[in-house]
């Protein structure tokens, strides 16, 4: 467990920053103004050949109607940043969209994708159900904003800590100030210890309409532990740097019939803002692992309960703010 924190350090994850071992695997995505947003690590020639694959597979797709299935392509705003508008699938109706679009920055390929409607191309304004209809195309509007954002976002290595405000994801970094419609996940796997897992979540938008706590005690929640033959190792407030928060933390049964611990973290569930975004951390150990897509069942989790608290209470308590995140 020393060896295990001794060497922590401190990564942005939406518009906060948390201390974390070193030696961990990061995946994770964001989501701005309903634009999905994800990054890869690669060449700058890997991302050559995956754009020039992607444009080859598009184009060789036909639709199972006489309508096109790729409407649009080319360069987006910025050097090298390109974009694809298409069906979806080739069952989709014909007004359906996709504008996806693809840079590459900093060592990262940086991806966006969106769904939108084009009820003019083929016509079907006189649809009933188009017809009733606010707008009947957005497509340029939602091809706006992705390329607005692939003009900003950057590409990011995992322990880069911006200086102004912004949102970080994996692999990346959208300067913007806060606002609303902003989401952030990613996930910290220990490498070599695959059952323990660090979970967040942000976004400024409401998720909930109770707290932590009150779902630790609901009647659902008692069943659920129940049914678990979990046992509750400690629950309630906690003050970190700049905010309040709620903690849960239990060991039980876990998917698989193995044991393992979940702890979980809350802030800000029922107040979320751009000012103070929602905030989740877990940390799961035990249960099962996946192993070349067959999951393995763990006869016990890399850690003892006590050594998972002890880890659980080192990062979580450096949870705070970014400084000029906002």
């Amino acid at each position: 467990m020393n060896e295990l924190t001794a060497n922590l350090k401190t990564r942005c994850v939406g518009r906060y920053l948390v201390d974390m071992p070193e030696g961990m695997y990061v995946s994770g995505y964001a989501k701005v103004q309903g634009i999905d947003i994800e990054a890869k690590a690669m060449s700058h020639n890997a991302y050559e050949r995956e754009i020039a694959k992607r444009e080859a597979e598009l184009k060789a797709t036909k639709s199972i109607d006489a309508y096109p299935f790729l409407y649009a392509d080319g360069e987006a705003w910025g050097a090298g940043a390109r974009y694809f508008i298409y069906r979806g699938t080739v069952y989709d109706d014909p007004g359906n969209r996709v504008i996806e679009g693809y840079k590459w920055d900093r060592g990262y390929r940086i991806k966006m994708k969106v769904e939108g409607s084009d009820f003019t191309n083929p016509d079907q304004t006189s649809d009933p159900i188009v017809m009733q209809m606010t707008v009947k195309n957005d497509v340029p509007q939602k091809t706006s904003l992705v390329f607005g954002l692939l003009e900003k976002v950057r590409g990011r290595a995992d322990d880069e800590i911006p200086a102004e405000p912004g949102l970080c994801f994996y692999g990346g970094f959208v300067p913007t100030k806060a606002g609303s419609e902003e989401e952030v996940s990613t996930l910290y796997t220990l490498k070599g210890q695959d059952d323990i897992n660090f979970a967040f979540e942000t976004t400024p938008d409401l998720r909930d309409s109770i707290t932590l706590l009150q779902h630790a005690d609901s009647p659902e929640a008692r069943a659920a532990l129940k049914a678990m033959d979990a046992k509750v190792i400690r629950k309630g407030t906690v003050e970190l740097p700049g905010m309040k928060a709620q903690e849960w933390l239990f060991e039980g049964l876990k998917p698989g019939d193995g044991r393992g611990d979940t702890f979980s973290l809350r802030a800000n569930e029922i107040t979320s803002s751009p000012s103070s975004p929602f905030l989740s951390l877990d940390l799961t150990t035990g249960g099962q692992v996946q192993i070349q897509d067959q999951y393995v069942k763990l006869d016990k989790p890399s850690l003892t309960p006590g050594e998972a608290v002890a880890l659980w209470d080192t990062v979580s308590r450096t949870l705070r703010p970014r400084p000029n995140g906002y």
